[in-house]
């Protein structure tokens, strides 16, 4: 009881007074990232493949609210950058990307990753087999969170472009709605996607 009665008189003290349990609240602004002066369409066949710029501006219309990038945006600077670095620099080069949430992180290595795949796809009309680019992360639920990304601008290329979520539940066997999407462990090894995202565990798993 006399805990009780302790604790009851802290929560009831007004933040930041005395003994207060809590500290007075803290707002902090929060503001904009820079944009880079070119738009993606200045970009394509310059600095990016322009399929890649096309595939985009144009995903599927399931994905299209929030993955559509249209030729006349603007990327932010640290994007722009991040592309000058691994598609432009001799020798290319590592790129360590710290920026805030909903900063476009992902887009950074991901659509010079996706510049590649289109550029090497040129060279075989009838597509590609072999994993190309691996993504590690360390939880589910953020290998999950890049199949709508993934799907959006990787089905415009036709199924020619293809990546698998590998995981612990992934199915032996499955079918997907998307062409460009492997759901499967039996047609992973039979035909392996492009892209593979999967964590260090099942990468262990498959060296094994």
């Amino acid at each position: 009881d006399p805990l009780r009665e302790h604790l009851r008189g802290l929560f009831q003290n007004a933040p930041g007074t005395g003994d207060s349990f809590l500290a007075d609240p803290v707002f902090e602004a929060s503001f904009g990232w820079r944009l880079a002066a070119p738009t993606l369409a200045d970009l394509s066949g310059t600095l990016l493949h322009p399929g890649v710029v096309k595939a985009l501006s144009k995903p599927p219309r399931e994905f299209a609210e929030e993955y559509t990038f249209a030729p006349e945006q603007q990327p932010y600077q640290h994007q722009l950058d991040a592309w000058q670095e691994l598609l432009q620099a001799d020798p290319p080069r590592s790129v360590l990307v710290t920026s805030g949430t909903g900063s476009g992180k992902t887009e950074c290595f991901l659509i010079p990753i996706l510049h590649d795949l289109a550029t090497e796809l040129d060279t075989q009309p009838g597509g590609l087999t072999g994993i190309r680019a691996l993504f590690l992360y360390p939880l589910n639920a953020l290998i999950k969170s890049q199949r709508d990304r993934l799907t959006a601008w990787a089905e415009p290329f036709g199924g020619r472009l293809r990546y698998c979520l590998y995981n612990g539940e992934t199915p032996n066997e499955g079918k997907s709605q998307w062409a460009s999407e492997v759901v499967d462990r039996k047609t992973l090894r039979a035909n392996p996607p492009l892209i593979l995202v999967t964590n260090a565990t099942m990468l262990e798993y498959m060296l094994v």
